[in-house]
Parts: structure tokens; sequence; C-alpha cells
């Protein structure tokens, strides 16, 4: 049974300036520079879609997910933004393990928080493993709240 999880990211800059930059195809392209095998950028009315994938050593992983991983494992992420509107914009973050089966998802909505801009963060982490799949569904959670703030990071260090 996947593991549901909630958390908030703040950005320190308005709405305006963190939605325009995670539309921005330019932020995408400094931000993934050469990191990935591959990458996709869709942009189309206010919205941008980025697909990116690669390819990992297991022996990088957390030792419980390594010990049953194939020595490379495929990963691809999904992430989806769209307009703003009212003060508000959704979005959607997925990633998909191909070697073993593990899926997560999450939606996402960017709020005005006075000079700053909130972005709750509710998703899923299913490992369709018997017996240490809710193991790893558990740092699953901790591994996307870490790539988001990652995430954060960067969107506040292309807007310095």
């Amino acid at each position: 049974m996947p593991k549901s999880f909630h958390f908030d990211i703040e950005f320190k800059y308005p709405i305006d300036d963190v939605h325009r930059t995670l539309t921005d195809p330019r932020y995408w392209e400094v931000r993934l520079g050469d990191l990935y095998a591959t990458s996709d950028i869709d942009v189309a009315d206010g919205s941008i879609q980025v697909s990116v994938s690669e390819e990992i050593d297991s022996a990088s992983l957390p030792s419980l997910v390594a010990k049953v991983a194939p020595s490379r494992l495929g990963l691809t992420r999904v992430d989806h933004w769209g307009p703003l509107s009212d003060g508000k914009a959704a979005g959607s973050v997925t990633g998909i393990a191909h070697g073993l089966p593990i899926r997560i998802e999450t939606t996402l909505d960017l709020t005005a928080a006075e000079s700053s801009t909130r972005l709750a963060v509710d998703g899923t982490a299913e490992v369709k493993m018997p017996i240490i799949g809710g193991q790893i569904e558990k740092l699953l959670k901790k591994t996307v709240e870490d790539l988001l703030g990652r995430d954060r990071d960067a969107v506040e260090s292309f807007l310095a």
C-alpha cells in the first residue's frame, strides 16, 4: 500500500518571481546542465513540462535499496507546472524507477505568502516489493523532501 506524505517548502521570493522561474526554459537548462542522459522541455501557455532520465550505479543508493536493485538503475523524473492564476499555481513531480517497482507521485500547490511563496507538497511513494517495500517508501519521502529543497535552493540562486 502506498505511503502518503505532506510537507511545505518556503521560498524567500514572491510568487510571481518563483513561478516565472519554474516555467522558464532557461532556468531548467541551467539547472539540468549535463546532469542527465536525456532531458526534454515542453512549454505552452504559461505552463511547462520537464522530463529527465538517467541511469545510476545502484551502489550510490541507500543500502536497503542497493541490495535489491540491479547494478544500473534507470530513473525518470517529470516536473509539470501550470499557469499562475489568482496568486496560485498547480504542479506535479512524478518519479519512476526502471528496474525496480518504485513510483513517486506528488501534487504541488504554489501560493503567495506575504513577500514569500509557499509550496505545499502532497505525495505518495509506492514500492511493490514484499517485506521491504514499506521501509523503502519511508526513505522515499525524505528523498523527495531533499530533492524539492534542492530545487528551491536552485530557484533562489537563479533569482539572486
